[in-house]
């Protein structure tokens, strides 16, 4: 298997495999706060159930097209892709 070395967290992942950050569930309720959204409108905005977003909050990991739209999401908010997918620790204003 060919791997990869990735220098900040001196670990090695296998290409294509994206690392969903420890703290996501975290994230994803200050991502929903930035947006201002409940977490129904939240769930219409990225085309998912709102049960799926009640799993992820419990610390399941989206699927390749529900993170894309969280992504995209995301990108609409100042400092929402670092809210979202930053490395280290979260700040409420998106920085880490």
């Amino acid at each position: 298997m060919i791997r990869r070395r990735i220098s900040s967290n001196n670990f090695a992942i296998p290409p294509g495999v994206a690392l969903i950050p420890e703290d996501f569930a975290e994230r994803l309720t200050v991502l929903k706060e930035a947006t201002g959204l409940s977490w129904e409108g939240m769930a219409v905005c990225l085309g998912v159930d709102s049960r799926q977003l009640l799993r992820w909050r419990k610390g399941g990991a989206p699927n390749g097209g529900a993170m894309l739209s969280l992504v995209r999401l995301a990108s609409r908010i100042p400092g929402g892709l670092d809210m979202l997918l930053a490395e280290g620790p979260i700040a409420r204003d998106g920085r880490s």
